[in-house]
């Protein structure tokens, strides 16, 4: 009787040790902030080598808690601002991914309830940590006021550019928005580096992230996020009101993810296959009403199957 095949063992890292590789994780997490515009994409990275320390067998606290705790007294001995912004972000970008993988792998959770469990709970933490930055002030506005200092001279260089008062006044909003919005463009983020960290979790001998990304589905759920964050950004005062416009913003996120899935379910084997084409895809979509159509579309989803046919053959017309 022939054997079934098993799964190949992720590469040894008794070389270097789990110490190693959280040291590793936090050396590709500083890209981010040290490296401009490239290090956006490197620290996206940064959960892997910790997800590594899970695939053979061991808790990732292990190879990140000397890190976390290390970062944790230096804030409380320096007592500065980039040390804390250092401090929850490795712990949101590199740490939560891998914490929340080792999680699914205890639970029979859906790819779509795992990645809003991982946005929802970074939003959550990116949120409350704002806003004990800022107590007593409002943390939209303290948000606000800290961009605008910090991008003084945006001003002056559209006028450089030969924009005129029309287009400082549009950066200027444009500027005021993404400051108000910072704990949601925060958890998209994470949720970016969970979702890159999916497809590889086989390829290291976990059990999860082998269905296509063309099946993924959003958690049943999450219509009362949509609800809760509309009605609120509506009605609500502050600081509510912040609170859910960033709920939101986070929810259509994870929509968009969906409606993506959808437009690749479509394209089928023959194009979604091509990372070109699914590159293509994503920058397309990333503008801002096509992105909003993305999101209309998984939010549909939920309720009417847009999705007919099987998954490599591009579908039936719905």
């Amino acid at each position: 009787m022939a054997s079934s095949p098993v799964a190949p063992a992720p590469p040894s890292l008794r070389l270097f040790g789990p110490g190693m590789a959280g040291l590793f994780s936090l050396l590709v997490f500083a890209s981010l902030p040290l490296l401009p515009f490239v290090g956006v994409f490197l620290a996206l990275l940064a959960p892997l080598p910790l997800v590594h320390v899970v695939a053979t067998g061991r808790t990732s606290f292990v190879a990140w808690g000397w890190v976390a705790i290390g970062l944790v007294a230096a804030v409380f001995l320096f007592k500065t601002p980039w040390l804390v912004a250092a401090c929850v972000g490795y712990l949101l970008v590199a740490v939560w991914p891998a914490v929340s993988v080792e999680t699914w792998l205890r639970r029979s959770w859906s790819t779509g309830r795992w990645a809003a469990l991982v946005a929802l709970v970074a939003l959550a933490i990116s949120s409350g940590v704002v806003t004990a930055v800022f107590w007593p002030a409002m943390p939209g506005d303290g948000l606000m006021q800290l961009f605008a200092r910090m991008t003084s001279g945006a001003g002056e260089l559209v006028r450089l550019l030969g924009e005129g008062p029309e287009g400082e006044d549009l950066v200027a909003r444009a500027m005021q928005v993404a400051a108000y919005l910072t704990p949601a463009f925060a958890a998209l983020y994470v949720l970016t580096s969970a979702l890159w960290l999916r497809p590889r979790l086989p390829m290291l001998g976990l059990p999860r992230g082998s269905e296509p990304f063309s099946l993924y589905a959003s958690e049943e759920w999450l219509p009362v996020g949509f609800v809760v964050g509309g009605l609120g950004w509506v009605f609500a005062t502050e600081p509510a009101k912040w609170l859910a416009a960033n709920l939101l913003v986070t929810v259509l996120g994870l929509y968009f993810v969906h409606g993506l899935a959808i437009i690749l379910f479509y394209l089928g084997r023959r194009f979604g296959g091509n990372r070109w084409v699914r590159l293509g895809v994503v920058v397309f979509a990333l503008q801002i009403p096509v992105a909003l159509v993305f999101s209309a579309l998984g939010l549909a989803d939920t309720f009417f199957r847009l999705r007919r046919g099987g998954a490599d053959d591009g579908g039936a017309e719905a």
